[in-house]
């Protein structure tokens, strides 16, 4: 025997790939098809689901995907090849230029997935995206009201990737703290960064994707940011519906929060600028309320409250506990003068000019860290809350999209490392990774609550599947001999090599019985 390799491997995807096909969303990756093809040699399918499988399975480049991919028996078994197609080869092509034979040559080369998986247009790739979205929303994944967080993140390139005009890569240049780990208060530089930029909805409670947005990276943020929250709402829409969204200071304009307040009708978070004139007022506001506050007194429109945490840090007998002390002020009805469906304008000089009234929380200091005076973060909103925290615990969950989406996807799903050096390579790799993330969290859930189910005796959709899915593979192995390959369970291998394996042997099990099963002639003994 050359190898042998177990057929459980394949298993999570196996079970992956019926979650998909379960929720209605096996069509969409067969639309992606970009039906150009003349005299093809493979299924468009099956580089979908190859660029599905290295997404998910955290492959780092498409030049790895052949070592852990396409050289692998079982789960290359799952797109339709044999066993003798992974070790040969599909086909011979490339093989007059090869100097080296290789002992596995693969279904097919990581060059082929990504010459066509490139292909993909937009439009198609946005489908899937939304439609698998909208088959999660059926679902029930997401909360009935959902309180969404909206951001851009950078897909950095290089300038030499080839885009879809032929034109030069997008870029921007920008003042960048050096990445100095002993100075974090080095003085930034000038820096350009080239590529392009996603914008995401992302829902925090599910930490799933709603909506994207590709563009380049020289795009302002609020340019497509209604377009996008527009998108994931319609994603939802039937399901759930978007109660509010938080973003970052790059998406303060004027009219976009109030086209977002007024037609989306959703609550609006979101930080002021240091040098803007609601700023000042607001941290002016907010020091006399705490001045009041000491001394017993409260003001007018304004709400001063303190929250301390108590955090345990270590284990055992050498556990403390720190007190971490969070202090805000929110101020009710401060009159913004920009924040209008025409944002700033000079009609704000007239008398008849009615501003906007939103509230303010000054946050003094947050989780025990010291106060630095005229730093107070401002945050905004529309919240008719009364709670001193509300703004404040809204926007402290904008974070979430940064570490476990925006990190995440450049981390450990390599949304940065394309399969081609171009605009479209980025696009569909980006469109992948964040389908992806989307479906595996949702399948990680649906897993949960059917054990959960099964646990008590309720009979699953995916318990059957499981059940067939373990009995067709439990204890099988493939073993390889020369250009000869055979699929046995793992008691067989023992019995045709000569160990007697005594629970069989009881039940009348012999290598004989296992070669008539296989009809296979018994070794010439004499």
């Amino acid at each position: 025997m050359d190898r042998i390799y177990p057929l459980s491997e394949a298993a999570f995807f196996d079970e992956f790939f019926h979650y998909i096909r379960e929720i209605g969303a096996s069509p969409l990756l067969e639309e992606l098809d970009p039906k150009k093809r003349e005299g093809a040699s493979y299924p468009f399918i099956q580089f979908v689901l190859i660029t599905i499988m290295r997404c998910v399975g955290g492959v780092e480049s498409m030049l790895a995907t052949s070592d852990v991919l396409l050289t692998d028996e079982a789960l290359m078994g799952l797109l339709g090849f044999n066993a003798a197609q992974v070790k040969q080869g599909s086909n011979d092509r490339g093989l007059s230029r090869r100097t080296k034979p290789l002992e596995i040559r693969g279904a097919l080369s990581y060059e082929t997935v990504a010459d066509n998986i490139v292909k993909v247009g937009p439009e198609k790739l946005s489908a899937m995206f939304n439609g698998a979205i909208r088959c999660l929303a059926k679902q029930g994944v997401f909360p009935k009201r959902i309180d969404s967080v909206l951001d851009a993140t950078d897909d950095e390139a290089t300038p030499t990737y080839k885009t879809d005009a032929g034109g030069d890569v997008p870029s921007v240049t920008r003042e960048k703290r050096p990445d100095v780990r002993a100075n974090k208060h080095a003085r930034k530089v000038k820096v350009t960064v080239f590529g392009w930029k996603i914008w995401i909805v992302f829902e925090p409670v599910s930490k799933t994707p709603l909506a994207m947005k590709i563009d380049g990276i020289n795009v302002a943020d609020n340019e497509h940011a209604y377009e996008v929250l527009a998108q994931a709402r319609a994603n939802v829409e039937g399901h759930a519906s978007i109660r509010s969204v938080a973003l970052d200071r790059g998406f303060l304009d004027g009219k976009l929060l109030s086209r977002i307040d007024e037609e989306a009708g959703a609550i609006v978070y979101i930080p002021a600028k240091s040098n803007m004139t609601i700023t000042a007022d607001a941290r002016e506001i907010a020091r006399r309320a705490q001045t009041l506050s000491v001394q017993g007194k409260p003001l007018d429109g304004a709400t001063y409250a303190e929250r301390v945490e108590r955090v345990t840090h270590g284990s055992g007998k050498k556990a403390w506990v720190k007190e971490r002390k969070t202090t805000v002020v929110r101020i009710r009805d401060l009159p913004c003068d920009w924040w209008t469906p025409q944002g700033s304008t000079s009609a704000a000089n007239s008398k008849r000019f009615q501003p906007k009234l939103v509230n303010a929380t000054v946050v003094l200091q947050w989780d025990g860290a010291p106060k630095d005076a005229e730093k107070e973060v401002v945050i905004l909103d529309t919240d008719p809350s009364t709670d001193a925290f509300a703004g404040f615990d809204a926007y402290d969950d904008r974070s979430l999209i940064e570490n476990t989406c925006n990190r995440e996807a450049k981390e450990s799903w390599f949304l940065e490392h394309h399969p081609k050096r171009s605009e479209a390579g980025m696009r569909v790799h980006a469109y992948f990774v964040f389908t992806c993330m989307a479906l595996v969290t949702a399948f990680r859930l649906h897993q949960q609550q059917a054990e959960e189910a099964e646990s008590r005796g309720e009979e699953t959709g995916i318990g059957r599947w499981r059940r067939q899915l373990e009995a067709k593979n439990r204890d099988k192995v493939i073993v390889f001999s020369g250009e000869r390959f055979g699929i046995f369970r793992n008691y067989e291998v023992m019995l045709l090599v000569g160990v007697s394996v005594r629970e069989r042997t009881l039940m009348g099990e012999s290598a004989q019985t296992v070669l008539a099963r296989c009809r296979a002639r018994p070794p010439n003994t004499s």
